[in-house]
């Protein structure tokens, strides 16, 4: 299995923060960065084989894992159409070296281990993430979920078959193909600024999405510098907890 990191954005919500690296590279807590930490965990659960789109500062995101991960196998790719594409079009670029089963996440995602273990152990093949504790999120995705399984995801999602979504997914590796053919497609027709849920929405009807519900794990986007504070604090706790 691969896993594949979107980190082709610029991250500019993140405001000055991000004026001089990309989101993935901010430091938390304890000096280590997003993508590290994303790294580390996954390594220790077995996963060797990484691609990683990047957008502005890959140079900063190679040295960066140059020092502290020069044992796995990471391709880089690169969108040099960041400031005017999605992450649609990353994955179409990135779709040559997606030949097998994908762990697939966007690069501000912190998470806990266990839940990492909880992914890479389940039964289920095809897994989206959801939240059925949380308020539904005004502006991030949400999944509905039918029966045992992801109908649709959108960020425009109401009713009480709708949760909070997070974008972390693991695929077959043909039931990845089906998606990254619809991308193509896509892509084709110059939709490039669209999000790749659009394109997996159409074949969800073919596809079983089933679903873990991660209420009892960590799991948090970090897109404005409120979100990269509570973040901090979070895993601060967690990590002392672990410790302790």
């Amino acid at each position: 299995m691969k896993v594949l990191i979107l980190n082709s954005g610029a991250g500019s919500r993140l405001k000055e923060i991000t004026n001089d690296k990309p989101k993935c590279l901010v430091k938390l807590y304890n000096g280590e960065t997003i993508l590290e930490r994303q790294i580390r965990l996954l390594s220790k659960h077995g996963f060797k084989k990484f691609i990683i789109t990047t957008g502005p500062f890959e140079e900063k995101i190679r040295e960066t894992l140059k020092n502290n991960f020069d044992d796995l196998d990471i391709t880089y790719v690169k969108n040099e159409r960041y400031k005017e594409t999605n992450y649609i079009y990353s994955m179409h670029l990135a779709g040559p070296h997606l030949n097998d089963d994908i762990l697939l996440l966007h690069g501000d995602l912190v998470f806990d281990e266990p839940l990492i273990e909880k992914i890479s152990s389940s039964e289920v093949k095809n897994v989206g993430l959801i939240n059925k504790t949380l308020p539904l999120p005004e502006k991030d995705f949400k999944a509905l979920v039918v029966d045992d399984r992801i109908a649709r995801i959108s960020v425009n999602l109401t009713g009480d078959r709708v949760f909070a979504f997070m974008p972390l997914y693991k695929l077959e590796r043909d039931k990845f193909a089906l998606w990254l053919k619809e991308i193509d497609i896509f892509v084709k027709q110059g939709n490039v600024s669209v999000y790749a849920e659009e394109a997996l929405n159409l074949i969800l009807q073919d596809v079983h999405l089933g679903y873990l519900d991660y209420s009892c794990h960590y799991c948090k986007e970090i897109d404005t510098p409120q979100d990269l504070l509570e973040v901090d604090k979070d895993i601060r706790r967690y990590d002392e907890n672990e410790t302790s």
